[in-house]
C-alpha cells in the first residue's frame, strides 16, 4: 500500500506531495525542486468536515446564488470548462415584457376584442380557423421568435 507524504520547503514555501512505497517509509525528506534546499514533512489533519475542494465549491455556489442571483449552476467538471447557468427572476414580468413589443401586444388585445364583439363568446373557434388559413398572423409564434432563451 503506498504512503502519501507532504513536504514543505522552509525557504521558498513550496509544497511537495510524494508517494512512497512500503520499503521507503523511513526515507529522508527530498530536496525542494524549486530552490534545492532541504524540505520537512508537513502533517495534515484528517479531513473530517470534507475536502478543501468541496468546501470551496460550496462557497462558490453560495456566492453565485446570493451575489449574482443564479438559480441553477451546473459545472462540467473540467478546469476552464463552461458551466450552464440559469439566473433567478428578480421580479414579476408585466405583460409588456413577455417578449412581445408593446404595439404587437395591443394589436392582439384589439383583435381579440373585435372577434369577441363580432362572433360572441365562441370566438376561439373563429380565431383558430383564421390562424389556419393565414388571415390572422400567429402573434404567439412571433413573440417566441423575438424572445431570448435563458437556459
Amino acid at each position: 500500500m503506498p504512503i502519501l507524504r507532504t513536504y514543505a520547503c522552509g525557504d521558498c514555501g513550496h509544497f511537495l506531495d510524494v508517494v512512497l512505497s512500503m520499503d521507503e517509509w523511513d526515507a529522508p525528506p527530498p530536496d525542494c525542486p524549486m530552490c534545492a534546499s532541504r524540505t520537512h514533512q508537513e502533517f495534515k489533519p484528517v479531513a473530517i468536515g470534507g475536502s478543501n475542494r468541496a468546501r470551496a465549491a460550496a462557497l462558490a455556489e453560495d456566492i453565485i446564488a446570493n451575489d449574482y442571483h443564479v438559480a441553477d449552476f451546473k459545472s462540467d467538471g473540467r478546469p476552464g470548462g463552461r458551466a450552464k447557468v440559469r439566473y433567478k427572476d428578480q421580479r414579476q414580468a408585466t405583460p409588456t415584457e413577455w417578449g412581445a413589443a408593446q404595439g404587437v401586444l395591443q394589436s392582439a388585445v384589439a383583435i381579440g376584442r373585435q372577434t369577441r364583439a363580432r362572433y360572441g363568446p365562441d370566438g376561439l373557434d373563429n380565431l383558430q380557423r383564421a390562424l389556419k388559413d393565414g388571415s390572422q398572423p400567429d402573434l404567439i409564434a412571433e413573440s417566441k421568435k423575438r424572445s431570448m432563451r435563458i437556459w
